[in-house]
């Protein structure tokens, strides 16, 4: 009887004790808010941090005040401080994402300044969520842009690249919803996108429990079970900016040790038709403005977008239709036009996608600058030391992995394109040009007007900038009129009028489309307009301006895109939705490939295109070694800028470089569409490849500065497309150092804002979790110990049973 009376004891205790503890854990309601769709433990949010970003003078963005964590419980903001004023304990606003304005943002930093409670800021996915709960004073307040309204101009830190040399444009309002967010400096106050709809939804429903509470007591103790937010993002201290942060040494031990990078990455150039070069370059440009070569009309558009969650920057309408409608445009005159027509005509086409353009126009201003002035620190090398002169000419200080772009021609002007997936109006772009003061602009306009198609038509722009010069937009043009001093213009079609469309907020997070669906017919006009425009400029030359007989020209030699196209559907998918895509991948895995062959590097795969799953993200990122800053390798040594004696000692020297995914892509398939026309001139057949090695032997690319090259399309073709290197000219890599490191450039005149961004710790997060005050605590190690209690009574009981029954 002892026995069983002790078996059974024991066997309710084990049983007992995890109800007896889960008791205290507070009420079932809340724990399954916690548990669907996050743990009701600590958990890691699924989340896009707003960083923090140093420039010239200082810095902007967010982060927390010290190293210590920064942690509040949940309150929801509706746009007003009611709610906020009478609480006393820390607190993390909960915000609808519709509600990231300047007056919320100024309404919270007041309440923080009033007491210092506020630790931070989520800001809700509110896909899920109806616009009717707004504040009844923000209810016209739908989603605005986080730009300023003059975008990279009056009032940002690029206002100087927009208003030298006479350009007076620099304050025009492009940005009609723009709340300036950018340039907030938030520092103790880190933010955080909640990318998950049903957790925001789950974070919002608490988030108004703990208002309500808060608004019915005169204290926030109302709760013994809040749901709090843990915020580990320190960026680094207040009052340092990028000259500092780049040249920081360690206080200890003297050592250069940079706290940040410079914001950058890799453009891509491409010739339509042959390269001009065909002698070893001199180490300077040889005159003001381009090389002997034919002169040249550029087609170019940025590739890069931002927003204030650098992680979500879908880009759609601000660098993904950019890119869509250049590669189109460059199909249309590479499926159409071949090399001995194209090198028959006055000027050459050059296509250009700039990175970098959200941040100073890095990679147009950079390209454009090399093209008009650059001088090499030495004499130009072999970029493969062993290939000899199989490889493209390279400069080792500073470091540019080609320079065929010092055999491009004066340039005669720019074509711009710009965010021509929304337009204002169904069926209708606009051109943007002086027609007073710019006699190519006008010309490309008059040519843009009349290559209409059946589904878009073209207007020129009713902008008007009451006499205070012509207002461009914010493009790569306005690179070219800054660094020719308003000497070469050009003209930029875009899908917007006298300001960027409303339909998607600029340089924003919703700038994506699953969001708001982009107008492919739009695309394939522009990309057809694009085209033709480009070849009337080349046909023309900018010597007698007919653009009537230039665009004649140009319309019977381009035909009209279908929107039905199967690639410009396949890159519409690429682009806009599946960063994954498996043409994308090909083609950027095709070129590495190449490369590794070429320098016999052990070169990685570039930083992927998606940053959450298939998104793409069109932010610029940091530039290093690893993110696309080129390097020269001489014998074990990888330097950012050489000027020694020892390159070509042994036969593994070699420029090298590493682009992002994105860029390695479409330099392969810019020259799978320009780099066919060779063989359509010759009536060669084509050479299928898998590797660069079974383009060896092709024939059909006779030029000494054509390069066969294998493709993601599977075929040889001859080499068309360059990297270019996007960075602030302010900056230049430390000669004898490896990549990383940046000085600022004794020229540096001031202009530019150089961005950088800190590093980070490997832990940085946001963790959500119950925060259920002391009782239930107490009661768990009450419980427990009562358990432990009984549980040794009972087996004392046990052993004393035992030995009576002699069995112990």
């Amino acid at each position: 009887m002892m026995k069983e009376f002790s078996f059974l004891l024991v066997l309710s205790t084990v049983c007992l004790l995890p109800f007896v503890v889960r008791g205290g854990s507070g009420s079932d309601e809340l724990d399954s808010l916690l548990n669907q769709p996050f743990a009701a433990s600590v958990t890691k949010l699924q989340h896009a941090p707003c960083t923090t970003l140093f420039y010239r003078d200082g810095r902007v963005g967010c982060g927390t005040q010290e190293r210590s964590n920064q942690v509040g419980e949940l309150v929801y903001f509706g746009g007003s401080s009611n709610g906020l004023s009478g609480r006393d304990e820390p607190y993390v606003a909960v915000m609808e994402d519709y509600m990231l304005t300047a007056k919320s943002l100024n309404t919270l930093l007041a309440a923080r300044k009033n007491n210092g409670l506020l630790q931070g800021i989520l800001v809700l996915n509110a896909t899920n969520h109806e616009d009717d709960t707004k504040d009844a004073d923000d209810a016209s307040n739908t989603h605005r842009s986080p730009d300023a309204q003059a975008p990279q101009g009056y009032g940002t830190p690029s206002e100087q690249l927009s208003s030298c040399n006479g350009m007076n444009n620099y304050a025009y309002a492009w940005n009609s919803k723009g709340e300036g967010l950018f340039h907030y400096d938030l520092f103790g106050l880190p933010m955080a996108y909640v990318l998950d709809s049903d957790v925001s939804d789950a974070l919002r429903l608490e988030s108004q429990l703990a208002k309500s509470s808060s608004t019915s007591t005169t204290s926030s103790s109302h709760s013994t079970s809040s749901v709090v937010a843990d915020f580990n993002y320190y960026m680094g201290m207040d009052g340092i900016n990028s000259k500092q942060c780049l040249a920081w040494k360690d206080a200890a031990t003297g050592d250069w040790v940079p706290k940040c990078l410079p914001l950058g990455g890799t453009s891509v150039w491409a010739s339509a038709g042959s390269p001009s070069l065909s002698s070893a370059p001199s180490s300077s440009a040889s005159s003001s403005n381009g090389g002997e070569g034919r002169s040249v009309v550029m087609v170019a558009g940025s590739m890069d977008s931002t927003s204030l969650f650098h992680d979500v920057v879908p880009g759609a309408n601000t660098a993904a239709s950019n890119i869509l409608t250049l590669l189109m445009a460059a199909k249309l005159i590479g499926d159409n036009v071949d090399d001995d027509t194209l090198d028959g005509l006055t000027s050459q086409i050059v296509f250009a996608l700039f990175q970098g353009e959200s941040f100073g126009f890095l990679g147009s201003r950079s390209f454009l600058r090399d093209v008009t002035s650059f001088s090499c620190n030495g004499s130009p090398v072999r970029s493969v030391y062993r290939m000899g002169d199989k490889s493209d000419y390279a400069c080792l200080n500073p470091v540019r992995p080609s320079l065929a772009f010092t055999g491009l021609g004066t340039i005669n002007g720019m074509i711009s394109v710009d965010q021509v997936g929304h337009e204002v109006a169904s069926g209708l772009l606009y051109v943007h040009a002086d027609n007073n003061n710019d006699k190519f602009g006008k010309f490309l306009s008059n040519v843009m007007l009349s290559s209409s198609t059946s589904a878009v038509s073209v207007a020129k722009a009713s902008t008007n900038n009451n006499g205070n010069g012509y207002p461009y937009p914010p493009t790569p043009l306005t690179s070219l009129l800054s660094v020719s001093e308003g000497a070469i213009g050009g003209a930029v079609l875009t899908g917007y009028d006298y300001a960027f469309t409303t339909k998607v907020p600029y340089h924003s997070h919703m700038d994506s489309a699953t969001v708001n669906s982009i107008k492919i017919d739009s695309i394939a006009g522009a990309a057809t307009i694009l085209a033709r425009a480009a070849v009337a400029a080349a046909y023309d030359g900018a010597v007698n301006y007919d653009s009537d007989t230039a665009s004649a020209y140009a319309a019977n030699l381009i035909p009209e895109l279908s929107e039905s196209d199967s690639t410009l559907k396949q890159l519409a998918n690429c682009l806009y939705q599946n960063a994954g895509c498996s043409l994308i991948r090909t083609y950027a895995s095709v070129e590495m490939a190449n490369e590794r062959a070429r320098t016999g590097l052990g070169l990685g795969s570039g930083v992927a295109f998606d940053s959450n799953g298939r998104q793409p993200n069109y932010f610029s990122g940091v530039y290093n070694g690893y993110y696309g800053q080129p390097f020269v390798q001489v014998g074990d040594g990888i330097y950012g800028a050489y000027d020694g004696r020892d390159y070509g000692k042994k036969q593994t020297d070699a420029v090298g470089i590493v682009p992002r995914q994105l860029s390695s892509a479409l330099r392969g398939i810019l020259n799978d569409f320009l780099g066919r026309g060779k063989i359509k001139s010759t009536g060669a057949k084509f050479i299928t490849c898998e590797k660069l090695s079974d383009c060896d032997d092709v024939e059909y690319c006779p030029n000494n500065n054509e390069t066969p090259t294998c493709t993601g399309g599977g075929v040889c073709v001859c080499g068309r497309a360059h990297y270019h290197m996007a960075l602030d000219e302010a900056l230049q890599p430390a000669n004898g150092m490896p990549t990383g490191y940046f000085e600022v450039s004794a020229s540096d005149e001031g202009l530019t804002p150089i961005w950088t961004e800190p590093f980070w710790s490997n832990d940085v997060g946001v963790q959500i979790y119950r925060q259920v005050g002391w009782m239930p605590g107490f009661f768990t190690l009450v419980a427990g110990l009562a358990a432990a209690g009984i549980s040794m009574f009972g087996a004392f009981v046990l052993k004393v049973g035992l030995k009576k029954e002699k069995l112990y």
